[in-house]
Formats: C-alpha cells, structure tokens, sequence
C-alpha cells in the first residue's frame, strides 16, 4: 500500500536518485542541473514555504512532489519502474488538497515538453510555448481555480 508523508532529510539521496533519470527530458546544461543536486532537495526539505512529499511502499520512496508556497509545482516525479500505477495521481492530489487549506487562485508549473500531457489531466493548461532558460527546457503551466466571492 501507498503511504505519502513529508519529505525528510534522510529521504533526499533518494529523490535526488529518482529524479535523475529524468535529467534528459528538460535540463539542457550544466546549470540546468544545479536545479536539482541533493543540496537543492535538502534546502527544499528544510524552507518553510516549500512543503516536500514522498509516496513510500515497503520503505522504499516510488515517488516525489514539492510545491512552494502559495502554490508553484517544483519537483514531481514518480520512479520509471512504478508508471501507470495511480501514484502521480495520489501525490498530486495530496499536494493539491494540502495547498487549497490556504485559498489559491492557481496552481503553477514549470513542465518538462514530456509531462504536458500528465498535466493536462490533472486539469493543467499551457500558458506559452516551450521556453529555455536557467539550464532548462520547460513549458509554463496553470491550474485555475474558482474564486468564491
């Protein structure tokens, strides 16, 4: 069974391991992957206004998700071996629920060219076309939510 709870410390040399794989898909230099070295994932365990989560199975961390306050996606990866299982969909409903405590007008994300589609379904629209910049190849894109008067 699938638990997800908040990143720890002793968690990041395994995220950072899980999201390596994805390197390819969007960081275009070197800078690119300062974004996401173990220091960055360790600063975003430790920032108050980052809220870090991982899903875990039998101890071993299958996915991850980070948003920053009040609501821009940072990090959200799910191991390659573990696709397709309901696991991206349970994260990304938990960091959702968790950000809507506080009332959000939009959801943010930077998405790599091969997620745009995992986003779209999660109700995600692309703001501009595909974009380099900081090491990185992405495409901006927001989850609008209704305001209550």
């Amino acid at each position: 069974m699938i638990q997800i709870r908040s990143a720890t410390p002793q968690d990041v040399r395994a995220i950072q391991a899980l999201i390596q794989p994805y390197f390819a898909d969007f960081v275009v230099d070197e800078s690119g992957l300062a974004h996401f070295s173990e220091q960055v994932v360790m600063d975003f365990i430790h920032h108050s206004e980052v809220h870090s989560f991982v899903a875990e199975q039998d101890q071993q961390i299958l996915g991850v998700v980070a948003y920053r306050e009040p609501a821009h996606l940072l990090h959200f990866f799910v191991d390659q071996h573990h696709h397709a299982q309901g696991i991206g969909k349970q994260l990304w409903q938990y960091a959702e629920q968790h950000a809507l405590q506080q009332p959000i007008q939009e959801f943010t994300v930077n998405s790599s060219c091969a997620a745009q589609e995992v986003y779209r379904r999660f109700g995600f629209e692309a703001v501009q076309d595909v974009k380099e910049a900081h090491g990185l190849r992405f495409i901006a894109m927001k989850k609008t939510y209704p305001t209550t008067p």
